[in-house]
Order: structure tokens, then sequence, then C-alpha cells
């Protein structure tokens, strides 16, 4: 079985509400995030953006190279 994709680029956000088919499979609800030049920035010099989704969850972006090196992660 092939998994869903984890990032993708879209030319502009999708529904992702009340159980919506996206190219992740059905999602409840969603968020919108505007990068300034001091993230993309910060991304670039290796640092981690946390984003807060909804008041429930947290999600991290990072350059590829840093993924999953998060020391802690899960624990």
């Amino acid at each position: 079985m092939k998994s869903a994709p984890k990032l993708i680029i879209l030319d502009t956000p999708f529904d992702a509400a009340d159980g919506a088919d996206t190219p992740f499979g059905k999602r409840y609800g969603g968020d919108v995030f505007a990068l300034t030049d001091a993230h993309l920035s910060a991304l670039r010099n290796g640092k981690t953006l946390a984003l807060d989704v909804q008041n429930e969850y947290v999600a991290f972006l990072t350059s590829p190279d840093r993924a999953g090196r998060e020391v802690g992660y899960g624990k």
C-alpha cells in the first residue's frame, strides 16, 4: 500500500475541514502559515520553526539536513 505524501508544494491552500478529501487523505482541520524573510533565514541557518496548529498541535518545519535529528522527539 502506497503511503500518502507528508509534504507537497501547492499553488494555493485547499479545504481541509470536516472530513475533506485531501492529498494526505481525509482531514478535519488545518491552518495557513506565512513565512517571513526572517523565518526563511532562520531555516537556512539551521534553525527549526515551531508552528502552533489550531491551539492543539505543534508542527515543526526544518531544513532537510536537520530532519529526523532532533534529540528527544517523542520522549
